[in-house]
């Protein structure tokens, strides 16, 4: 599910500098989720299209391709405020996929 190349490229392989960023994440993850819930039940449309932003940024480099896709998708059409009908379908995925992405990094992080 997760490709850390990227990862490993923007810490030239540190694993301390590694570390630290999918710690960073575990938090961030969660954050995220909390957000997107609260811009929800709001119907924050433009606070659902900034945490779409930071959704795929975090997920980007953490290499989690398939939810970053996704969020880039939501990122846009909230921006552009079109097709409010797909929000709570792509929100669902990440609240769904990155579990088992935070999952396989815990795996990482304690190989590392």
């Amino acid at each position: 599910m997760i490709d850390l190349s990227y990862l490993n490229d923007i810490t030239d392989g540190d694993t301390a500098t590694k570390k630290q960023l999918i710690e960073l994440f575990f938090t961030q993850a969660e954050e995220i989720k909390q957000r997107f819930i609260l811009a929800q039940l709001a119907d924050d449309i433009a606070e659902i299209g900034r945490t779409a932003h930071i959704a795929k940024s975090t997920t980007r480099v953490m290499g989690i391709n398939n939810v970053a896709d996704k969020m880039s998708e939501l990122q846009v059409l909230a921006e552009k405020k079109e097709t409010p009908e797909k929000y709570p379908a792509l929100i669902q995925y990440y609240i769904d996929e990155v579990p088992k992405a935070v999952e396989e990094l815990k795996s990482v992080f304690d190989r590392l």
